[in-house]
This record gives structure tokens, C-alpha cells and sequence, in this order.
């Protein structure tokens, strides 16, 4: 009996090495849907087999009706590689509602994790894959900048005694607490993956999103957008209990890490800083190569180079001090006004970066159109010199640090998608790293 048993678990083995992983699941699932649950035991690598077993899977199955109502069926398979996992989503079919069965593989085809998620949204934002709920929770505190109030979040994760925070600031523009743009909140995924991993995060709408209405413009330039907002939020995580102890690293992404440096040299509670897709070159540079890529992409050669041309009157007063001083607003690029452009100008964020004595964390989507790799390379030129400071670029993601293998254009921003896992992981690893 022994004998025969070696036999049929040498067979499976077999046979399991050649089915795909999505042929492997399906037959998973019949079984599950049959209740053979002791036949799923071959399926699963020994590492796991603790957590993940027959008897686990058997209580999880027969706990969901009451959730979801009673089986149905199963529609698509589909398959998906992050890394180097095997991912393989069945969606299945309940009285009440779908619910995605998902299997996680390993490179011997052997499951290390299934579990049921639900479907993901095609025109709405997603929660990521590396969001664990049971590790975190959220706070709502607003940050308050003399009779302003921005609604914030402080993200935190469970059972940790002061957490290293990470102050996340968005891009230029009146952005949320998210970052959120279409379905996409690139804000909201390095919060929660953050808080997975043991790392605090605080986040808040920018005072343009909240008091647009009554703001000043002509008396708005970066440091009113972006600076004294992130240093109040500075001041509001040092005073908070839960973040009163904790290392404090200034994240920005875009707009918000060209300004981070400036944070940075203004508070002496930062103990890092991180630029997502900071622009290193002059910004009205920026503007004028990101208009003739979105031309190009539109109109013939003759016609971007009219166009381009007549774009670039409103950047070269930028360019001209004394004509930036005189300029409308309608003259300028965006509609801002000569205040906003003439702040930009004043300040040297390279060379304000340069001084800093905190470690700094250069990231950048090597598929980004808005800031490119040109940016990457002259942060890197400049600060590569101090052996604290740290620099990687991603192949593949694109401005919101989601992968892609095609030309980046602003109708991607439109497909929902998270922010990369990898870099998630390379931020864990310069939080933590940080003394």
C-alpha cells in the first residue's frame, strides 16, 4: 500500500511538471469545488505547507457562502508574472458577487500562497497586490498652516513602536492627499506598501486642491504650494504620539521632489530624503520637451516645429529675468503667474541638494515622459559623490512608477495601475538603512 502511494505521488509529480500553472490551477479549483481537499495537499510547496494546507483551504471554502452566497461557476483564467512568481487569477462565479481565486507559484510550480481577492476594476483605482490590511491602519489628522486646514492621512503600520514616517508630497498642481489622477493614486500605493512593511507614511491635500478658490496667486510660488505645507506636516508627525520618536524622511514625487531638498535643509527633524521623478533641469526645459513629444505624437514634423515655436515665446520669458518680472500670466507657461515662475528661478535645488548632510534616494522610470533620464543622470552627477546618497532607475515604469512596455503617453495615465513593487522594496530598504 506504501508502494502504491509513492507511485501516485511520483505521477503527480510528473505530471505536474508538464501543465502550465494556469492548467495546474483550474485542476486545483475542480478539486476544491469537488471538496477532494486531501488530493490539493501535492500542489503545495513544503515551506508553506505549515500555513497552507488541505485542512486550511477546506475552512476557507466552506466559510465563504457566508459571505457570498453559494458556488456558481468559474469564467477566464489569467495568468501574470510580476517577478518571479507565477501569478494565476481564476474568477469565480457566487450567488452574490465575483471573487478572483488567486495562486501565487514558485519557479517548481509548487503553490506558495492562494487566496480569494476581489476583481480588479478596469476603470477604477486598485488596491496593490503588496497592500496587507491585517498590518495597518489609518488615521485621519489634518495639517494646518495658520487658518488652513488640509485633510491629511497618517498611514501606520500595526504593532510597531515608532515607526520611521515617510512625508509623501505630490507633483505640481491642486493634487490630493492621493496623488490621484483617472484611477491611478501613486501616493495611496507607496502609503499602504509602506505600512505592509513596518513604515509610517502621512500624506495630505495640497492647499491648491483645498483653497483654490481663495488663494492668491500672484502671491503663490513654491514655497507657498509646497514648502510650508510639508514643514507644518513636519512639525504635526514630530508632536503626533504614535510618530513622536520616529525618523522622519521627506518622500517627493515630481514637483514634490524637486522641492524636497529645499524641506530637507529647512528642518532639522529629516533624517532622509527621496526624489521620485525629480526634475533637475530647469522646469521651463521640461515644459518644452514635453510639449514637442505630445506634438510629435499628433502633428507632422512642420507642424510641431510651428507649434513648438510659438509655445516657446511663453518659456523664454521665463528665461529673461527682467521680462519675467513684466510678464502676464497669460503669457506665461500654464497660465502662472511671474510670482510663481519668479520663485522657481531663485531657487537652486541641485545645489541646495548638494549640501544637504542627510542621505539622499534618487528614483527614476526610465519610461517617464514628463521627467526623463537626462534628469536622473545630471542628480546623479552632482550628488554621487557622497557615498550616502543613492541612485536607481527602473526599465519600464513610466512618471506614476507604473510598469508599461510601451511609449508613456498621458492617456495611460487613464488604464488603472499601481506603483512598482521594486520600487516599494528599494524604498523599505533606504528607510531602514537609515541611522
Amino acid at each position: 500500500m506504501k508502494r502504491i502511494s509513492i507511485i501516485c505521488l511520483l505521477l503527480i509529480t510528473m505530471f505536474s511538471k508538464g501543465q502550465t500553472v494556469a492548467q495546474l490551477s483550474e485542476s486545483f479549483l475542480q478539486k476544491v469545488i469537488r471538496n477532494h481537499f486531501d488530493s490539493c495537499q501535492s500542489y503545495f510547496d513544503t515551506s508553506v505547507i505549515d500555513d497552507i494546507n488541505p485542512e486550511v483551504i477546506q475552512s476557507i471554502w466552506e466559510k465563504i457562502p457566508q459571505y457570498v452566497g453559494e458556488y456558481k461557476s468559474y469564467e477566464d483564467i489569467r495568468t501574470e508574472r510580476p517577478d518571479t512568481t507565477d501569478i494565476v487569477l481564476i474568477r469565480c462565479v457566487f450567488e452574490k458577487t465575483k471573487l478572483d481565486m488567486k495562486f501565487a507559484y514558485n519557479r517548481n510550480k509548487k503553490i506558495i500562497g492562494v487566496f480569494f481577492v476581489p476583481p480588479r476594476s478596469k476603470t477604477a483605482y486598485n488596491l496593490p497586490d503588496y497592500y496587507e490590511v491585517s498590518k495597518q491602519y489609518e488615521n485621519k489628522i489634518p495639517v494646518k498652516t495658520g487658518t488652513m486646514e488640509l485633510p491629511g492621512v497618517l498611514c501606520v503600520p500595526n504593532n510597531i513602536t515608532d515607526p520611521p514616517v515617510v512625508l509623501l508630497l505630490a507633483g505640481s498642481g491642486p493634487n490630493d492627499k492621493d496623488e490621484t489622477i483617472g484611477p491611478n493614486k501613486p501616493l495611496k500605493d507607496l502609503a499602504v506598501g509602506l505600512a505592509s512593511n513596518g513604515i509610517a507614511s502621512y500624506r495630505y491635500d495640497k492647499r491648491a486642491h483645498v483653497y483654490a478658490s481663495k488663494m492668491d496667486m500672484n502671491k503663490t510660488g513654491l514655497y507657498e504650494e509646497v514648502v510650508e505645507d510639508a514643514l507644518n506636516a513636519i512639525k504635526l508627525l514630530r508632536a503626533n504620539p504614535v510618530t513622536k520618536n520616529s525618523k522622519i524622511i521627506v518622500a517627493g514625487h515630481s514637483l514634490g521632489a524637486f522641492c524636497a531638498p529645499w524641506i530637507a535643509s529647512k528642518s532639522k527633524e529629516v533624517s532622509g530624503v527621496i526624489m521620485l521623478a525629480g526634475p533637475a533641469r530647469p522646469l521651463e526645459d521640461l515644459a518644452d520637451e514635453q510639449i514637442e513629444y505630445l506634438l510629435s505624437d499628433k502633428f507632422p514634423p512642420e507642424k510641431v516645429k510651428e507649434r513648438l515655436a510659438e509655445y516657446k515665446k511663453h518659456t523664454d520669458l521665463v528665461r529673461d529675468p527682467k521680462k519675467l518680472k513684466k510678464a502676464e500670466a497669460s503669457e506665461l507657461p500654464f497660465g502662472l503667474p511671474s510670482y510663481y515662475w519668479q520663485s522657481v528661478k531663485k531657487y537652486d535645488h541641485i545645489g541646495t541638494a548638494k549640501k544637504l548632510k542627510q542621505p539622499v534616494f534618487v528614483i527614476q522610470g526610465e519610461r517617464d515622459y514628463q521627467v526623463k533620464m537626462a534628469d536622473f543622470n545630471i542628480w546623479k552627477k552632482e550628488l554621487e559623490n557622497d557615498p550616502k546618497n543613492k541612485f536607481r532607475s527602473y526599465e519600464g515604469l513610466n512618471h506614476l512608477l507604473q510598469k508599461g512596455d510601451k511609449p508613456s503617453k498621458p492617456e495611460e495615465y487613464n488604464e488603472p495601475g499601481n506603483a512598482d513593487v521594486k520600487v516599494i522594496r528599494d524604498i523599505i530598504e533606504f528607510v531602514k538603512g537609515i541611522k
